[in-house]
Formats: structure tokens, sequence, C-alpha cells
């Protein structure tokens, strides 16, 4: 089940990004992981449609380039372009304060 996921940029329009059922086994790699704390909540909470603050944002952007550069020096394979994309989708959110809102399908 895949994660949809928006903020309000202007009065009318969206900034979406996505989480395919794709992604979900290669974040789950790091489920429970200490350093790894918020892409842990969102794992299991990603069923929940949780709205997500700007703060968890910040934090969810930098532990997903912590988790690229982890699975580069283990030289694994991995969706860099997904990854890259939902790093740039919490960067904007949180620079302009917004909050994500969620919805599983």
């Amino acid at each position: 089940m895949a994660l949809n996921m928006h903020f309000k940029n202007g009065m009318i329009r969206k900034t979406r990004g996505y989480i395919s059922d794709d992604l979900i086994p290669t974040l789950y790699q790091i489920h429970d992981n200490g350093s790894f704390a918020q892409l842990t909540w969102l794992i299991d909470n990603l069923y929940d449609n949780p709205e997500i603050e700007p703060d968890i944002a910040k934090a969810l952007a930098d532990e997903l380039v912590a988790f690229e550069t982890l699975i580069l020096s283990m030289h694994l394979p991995f969706p860099r372009i997904p990854l890259q994309k939902l790093h740039t989708f919490f960067t904007q959110a949180a620079t302009n304060e917004q909050v994500i809102y969620t919805r599983s399908e």
C-alpha cells in the first residue's frame, strides 16, 4: 500500500510526494535502527495517515541523506531517484514550514 503526501504551496497549489510499494522494503532495512528514529516512526505509521510537522520533515530529510550514505558505503543497490525525490520533498516542506498531509492507498 503506497503513501501519498502533499503540503500546501501557495493559495491553491500543492506539492506532492509519494512512497511507493517498491520503496517500502528499502526503507524497512533501517527499521528500529536508533540512527533513523523518524524513518522508523514513518514506517510504523505509514498506514495511519500521519500528519508530518515541519521539524519532523527536516529530520526525515536528514535521515534520508544518512541512509543513502550508509547504503553507498556498503556498496548495495538502492533506488536512488525515489530516495532523492523524498529528500527534496521533505526539505521543501521543512523550509516552507508546511505540515505534510498523508493518505495511504
